[in-house]
């Protein structure tokens, strides 16, 4: 029924997570209900996003031109303290509690055997690069509950023993207040608040 190049522009659209064909197609029309400054200017935009942002090279959050992230390069921060998460869009959902100042890690995957995913094919090696750079640290583990997480959080641990870093390093997890089966992208402030200020020694 509609042009095959609305079709296509609805097919890339629902690529990305919780856009489901009829979303997808509302959003696909909007664009083409745009000007043609307001639709070059997305576009320039978009180019200029994927050109520029990238990871920063300490924690792995969002940068711009290959820069240290804003978090990183934050004076005010607790060095001490690295919570450590999956991805960087659940540091931003930790950012929302407005009741942490310390640092983050992020992994960019989890241990996972059956899918042949590693230590080495995640960011822990650079995580405890980081925790053998400091005097004292406490981790604060942040990550969706699921067989890969508990894998990964046992790796870190033994890791740590391994290298005789126990003294120096506390390692506690987010767990009061949480459900027992939760999205990290969606839980709320107050929640994500209650759990930082209750997490538990692992």
């Amino acid at each position: 029924m509609l042009p095959e190049s609305i079709t296509k522009v609805t097919d890339h659209l629902m690529k990305f997570p919780s856009m489901g064909r009829r979303s997808s197609q509302k959003i696909a029309l909007q664009l083409l209900d745009q000007s043609d400054l307001e639709f070059q200017e997305l576009l320039q935009d978009l180019v200029k996003m994927k050109q520029e942002v990238s990871f920063c090279g300490i924690c792995g959050f969002f940068s711009q031109n290959n820069l240290s992230c804003s978090i990183c390069s934050d004076r005010l921060r607790l060095n001490h303290q690295i919570c450590v998460v999956e991805k960087p869009t659940e540091v931003i959902a930790m950012e929302k509690s407005l009741i942490y100042r310390g640092r983050y890690h992020v992994l960019g995957r989890l241990i996972s055997p059956l899918d042949h995913i590693f230590a080495q094919n995640t960011n822990i090696p650079s995580l405890i690069d980081r925790i053998k750079s400091l005097d004292r640290v406490e981790l604060v583990l942040f990550l969706q509950p699921s067989f890969n997480a508990e894998a990964t959080t046992a790796y870190i641990r033994e890791k740590i023993l391994e290298l005789d870093l126990g003294d120096k390093v506390n390692i506690s997890k987010m767990a009061q207040g949480l459900p027992s089966f939760y999205n990290i992208d969606t839980l709320d402030i107050e929640t994500l608040a209650k759990a930082m200020e209750g997490r538990i020694k692992v």
